[in-house]
This record gives structure tokens, sequence and C-alpha cells, in this order.
């Protein structure tokens, strides 16, 4: 009879247990959780975001700072995006979370997946070092604060707001993000630890000068650790925070160290967890005033693209680079107007180039003209290239389609619409009819006389200097007697 007790007894424990094991496993879709395998593997079925540099003139160093930037699939001008600025730990760089940490693949798969809506993730060099700077990590803060954000706001589509704006790092990049947040809880409302520590002049601060406005203004105060880390940094926050009654997230996860198993699951989970409270909340967006396509268009103006990048141009500014066969740049709501004619591109190949296809309103649009690229010496070796265009009217979304070889094509700095042919012919073929003999140089004659008009006048301008007058005449009659 006690055996079979016994039997009932244990047979009950293990279906309790087991009912235990089954509530965990459901209960873990809520976050933090450990990601699923593969969450930040490169998926090739999915649209990826595209990773490039930025330089910023920093007040902080008082020179150039080179970061990385992730533009998320689609990034377009027409809408606006929330910003989280992650930083790397002690030693490391702005190329840490893009090499190490698979920051862009994350982000891209939680996208695709319909976990969180886009966003731009800015990765700088969080040592701001330099003369006479005895402390980079610490210096960062101003270069954050008065250099990298203003920086970012000027020339990428984001909100200024602190409701759309979060700090996050990993071991010192943590410590900074506490830190710097929670002491500027004016420009930060979500901010993440990921195994944060690091040195007394980033640790020993008072993180918690007013908890009243601490507690009412975080939106979320995220810390992960890896129970086999040393790192005790975290839990004075975590201690803090129950001192002073402030919400808060701290994630253990067993069995792990002071490396990237702890700090990519991190970002997976704070970036969906700052988006469900908020970060990621967009309001409608007012349409852009059309650009006119007789304007010179700065080719990074671009609303969306597909492999591009950018980079720093030799004639100022910025250049787009980087491209490669069926890459292309989407111009939003340009005005053609009653008809573009001709089109103009400063570009620049230091291989033999390729061509521009000119299509309307979406990629494979009609093509109103197509322009060939030459190859112009080197990547930033400037020239004019044109063409015709036709059946460019109104007002579209100008999409520019790049075609060529294997490699690198080509550079773009500007380009523009004009609402005249472009001039085909060879100088000195005046009536373009494929040579140049007595017959042209009559016809100049006659022009300069005042008896004819001339159809293309840059076909007569010779020196071209903007005018046509008796140098030209004497040029060319130098050119049919051989003389020049």
């Amino acid at each position: 009879m006690m055996k079979k007790f016994i039997s009932v007894l244990l047979t009950a424990l293990f279906l309790i247990n087991f009912m235990n094991i089954i509530t965990i496993k459901t209960s873990a879709a809520t976050l933090p959780t450990l990601p699923p395998t593969g969450f930040d593997t490169i998926q090739n079925n999915i649209p990826h975001g595209q990773v490039s540099y930025f330089n910023y003139q920093s007040s902080a160093t008082n020179s150039q700072r080179r970061a990385r930037i992730y533009l998320p699939p689609g990034y377009s001008k027409t809408n606006k995006y929330s910003v989280l600025y992650l930083l790397h730990g002690y030693g490391g760089n702005e190329d840490d979370w893009y090499n190490s940490g698979s920051a862009n693949v994350i982000l891209d798969n939680l996208i695709a997946a319909g976990s969180i809506k886009p966003f731009i993730v800015v990765m700088p060099n969080a040592n701001a070092t330099g003369v006479g700077i005895s402390d980079g990590y610490a210096n960062f803060k101003n270069d954050l604060l008065k250099s990298l954000i203003p920086y970012v706001e000027s020339n990428y589509s984001v909100y200024t707001d602190r409701l759309h704006r979060a700090l996050a790092g990993l071991s010192l990049g943590g410590a900074q993000s506490m830190n710097f947040g929670l002491t500027n809880l004016d420009q930060f409302a979500y901010i993440g630890g990921f195994s944060a520590g690091g040195p007394a002049s980033i640790t020993n601060v008072n993180m918690f000068p007013d908890p009243t406005a601490t507690k009412q203004l975080t939106k979320l105060l995220f810390l992960c650790i890896g129970t086999n880390d040393n790192t005790s940094f975290s839990e004075s926050i975590v201690n803090n925070c129950k001192k002073y009654s402030i919400p808060y997230t701290y994630f253990l996860i067993q069995g792990r160290g002071h490396d990237w198993s702890v700090w990519k699951p991190s970002l997976w989970n704070f970036s969906q967890m700052a988006s469900a409270v908020g970060f990621t909340d967009y309001g409608p967006i007012n349409p852009p005033e059309p650009t006119s396509a007789y304007s010179k268009i700065e080719a990074e103006s671009f609303s969306s693209q597909s492999g591009i990048q950018t980079e720093d141009c030799s004639e100022g500014g910025l250049n787009v680079g980087f491209i490669e066969n069926e890459d292309f740049a989407v111009y939003s709501n340009i005005d053609f107007g009653e008809g573009a004619q001709s089109f103009q591109a400063r570009v620049a190949s230091a291989t033999s180039g390729g061509n521009i296809e000119i299509r309307l309103d979406s990629i494979d649009g009609p093509l109103v003209g197509t322009c060939p690229v030459p190859g112009t010496g080197d990547w930033q070796t400037w020239s004019d290239v044109t063409c015709n265009v036709s059946g460019a009217s109104g007002k579209h979304d100008l999409y520019l389609k790049f075609i060529g070889g294997s490699g690198y094509l080509f550079n773009i700095n500007w380009f523009k619409f004009g609402n005249v042919p472009t001039v085909t012919g060879t100088p000195g073929d005046i009536n373009n009819d494929g040579q140049i003999d007595a017959i042209d140089l009559l016809l100049l004659k006659k022009y300069l006389l005042g008896l004819e008009a001339i159809e293309n006048t840059e076909l007569a301008d010779l020196d071209s200097n903007g005018e046509v007058n008796a140098i030209d005449f004497s040029m060319l009659k130098k050119y049919l007697l051989g003389t020049i």
C-alpha cells in the first residue's frame, strides 16, 4: 500500500514539475529572454540595411572623428526615425558592433520578422581622446552631446526629442551609457548597460541626482550580465533602483561571461523592449515639398537606395560611391515641370565606368534616358557627363539605376536636368553632318556677319569661352588649312 502511495505521489510531483516547465517555456515569449538560434545570422531572403562611415567635426577633441551608421532597410528621407547610439567596450572602436556584434544583422532580422519598427543605429568611437585630454572615455560625453548628436540630427532624417533617442553599450560602453544617460535624461529615455563596468571616472559618479525625476523620465533601464562575469557595477545600479523604487530590468544569463554571448542577446532584447515602450512610436510625416529637377541635386540626398554608400568628396561634402551593377538611388517628388530634355551628372571613375539609367516611379519604370559614364582616371577625378532625356514631365519619384560590369563602377557627386537638349556632335562640325569642312567655315562666317543663325552655337565655340567670335573663325580656318 505504501509503495502504491509513493508511486502515485511521485507521478503527481512529476506532473507538477512538467507543468511548471511548460509554464516557464510559454512565459519565455515575454522579454527579456534568450533569442532563438539564428537571430544573428544573415538571411539572404530579407531586405538589408546599409552600414557606412561618416566623419564629423568634434568640439570635444578639436578634430574630425569617424563613426559607423546603420540605416535600416527602406530608409527614406520622407520618413523620420529614432536613433540608438550604441557603444563599444574598452580598447574597442566604431567597428566592433559591426564586425563582431553583427548589430546590423540582428536588427535586419528583427525588422523582417515584424518584431520592431526600423530605426537608425550610430556606432561611434567612444574614446574621445586628443591632445591635452587625459581621459578620452570620460570626454566622450562632451563629444556625444555637443558634436555627434547634432551632426546626426543635421544630416539624417531623425526625430530630435528624447523619446526617440536611446543610449546603450557593452562593458565600458555600458557604464558610459549609464553615466551619460542617467545624468542627461533630457536627452535619453532608453538606457542599456550590457555587462556594464569600467574605471572610477565613469562608474564612481552619482547617477541618481534626482531619483524622482529618474523614476518619471526613464522609459527603459535595462541591464544584462552573465553569471560568470565578475563585473559588479550593474549590482550598484540595481541596488540604487531598489532603494529609490525606480523601475528597471536586470537580465542574468546563466553560465555566460564577459563576451558577445551576452552582448548580442542584450541588443536583441533591448531593441524590442525599447520599441515596446515608445522608442519607435512614429507620428505622421508631412510630405516634402517637390524638388525642382533643374536645381543641382546632391547625389547623397537620396530618399532611399540599394547597395550604395556615401563618402567624403574631394570637391566638398559627400558623394555617392561603392556603386555596383544594378544598385540604385531614389529621389522623391522631383518636379520636371513641362518636360526635361537633358541630364547632367558630376562623376568620377577609376575603372571603365558604366551607365546611369534614368527611370520614373519605380526601378523598372519608364526609361527616359541613359547616360554613359566613362573612366576618369581615379575615384575623385571629377568630370561632367550629359545625355538627352524624353518623357519626363510633371512630378515623379526619380530612380537612378546603375548598370555596368563587375566591381565598383563610378562615383556621383551631383546631378541636374535641363530644359534644352544636350549638345551632341564634334566642335567645328557646325552643321553636324559628321565632317568638318569648308561648309562649316562658310556657316560660321555668315553667323558672324549676321546673315544666318547656327542651331548649336556650342559647336562653333571652339575655344570654349562661352562666345562665338572671330577667334573661333580663325581657329576653324587654321584647322582646315592644316596649320593647327
